[in-house]
């Protein structure tokens, strides 16, 4: 997993409006993608995730300046079992 976030926010507001968005199926079997675009009290946002091996692993990647910001999202639909290490099946 590598995580890096920055964010400085606007304490005084607390206004949140999604703008747009979606969200689609890919040629890739449980693999999803997601993005949107909204306004918060975000004055500067940085952010970049990558993650195997757990619950919808996948790529998280969002930007925001002044208030608004994009959020991109890649990832897998399944879920993680740490006992057996391999993804959960709908039978379980």
């Amino acid at each position: 997993m590598i995580n890096f976030n920055i964010t400085i926010n606007n304490f005084f507001n607390k206004d949140f409006k999604h703008l747009w968005g979606g969200c689609f199926s890919t040629v890739f079997l449980h693999k999803f993608i997601e993005y949107q675009l909204y306004r918060d009290s975000t004055i500067l946002a940085i952010s970049f995730d990558w993650s195997i091996r757990r619950d919808h692993a996948g790529l998280n990647i969002c930007i925001g300046l002044l208030s608004y910001c994009f959020d991109f999202n890649f990832y897998d639909n399944r879920h993680w079992n740490h006992q057996e290490r391999r993804y959960e099946t709908h039978k379980e």
